[in-house]
């Protein structure tokens, strides 16, 4: 990963060249966890990120995440945070914006097909929450972010791996 820009990143991530984090090759719980902390980690998670982005829709997004990780989620909660996307994107006033909002409408989709046990991707918004920080940060900036989320990722499978040894 350290041998691509942040947007060669992204663009080998669409085109299928690189796993993206959290992927569907993954367990669901394991990608459901790091789409919580995509939003809402104090570090690199698009809260902290994309200027303007609510704190308060980051966290709520987050912990309708654990609560699909856990196995907790309710459609009534999905819809809402269905809601709160659709309100965002009708007032971006940046491109930033538009894809975080994006992100988090894609996110509502994988929610709903994951709740009804259908396999859900999560490209859709990984490449949406990158292209964000790339359009809010200078790349050197957006590959700090970058990096860390895919550290993030590398971190919770290593995990994992070490719990099922």
């Amino acid at each position: 990963m350290t041998n691509y820009s942040p947007s060669a990143l992204l663009e080998a991530y669409a085109q299928g060249i690189l796993e993206p984090p959290a992927s569907d090759a993954h367990a669901a719980a394991h990608r459901w966890s790091w789409f919580a902390d995509l939003y809402a980690d104090p570090a690199w998670g698009l809260a902290t990120a994309i200027p303007d982005f609510p704190p308060i829709a980051a966290d709520q997004a987050a912990n309708a995440c654990r609560a699909m990780a856990t196995q907790t989620a309710t459609a009534e909660q999905w819809s809402a945070i269905e809601t709160i996307s659709a309100a965002g994107l009708a007032s971006a006033h940046s491109r930033a914006l538009e894809l975080v909002w994006t992100a988090l409408a894609d996110t509502c989709v994988d929610a709903r097909d994951h709740l009804a046990g259908r396999e859900f991707g999560g490209l859709e918004a990984i490449l949406a929450a990158l292209e964000a920080i790339l359009e809010s940060h200078p790349e050197e900036d957006a590959a700090t972010y970058v990096h860390q989320a895919g550290t993030a990722w590398a971190r919770q499978l290593d995990s994992r791996d070490r719990k099922a040894a």
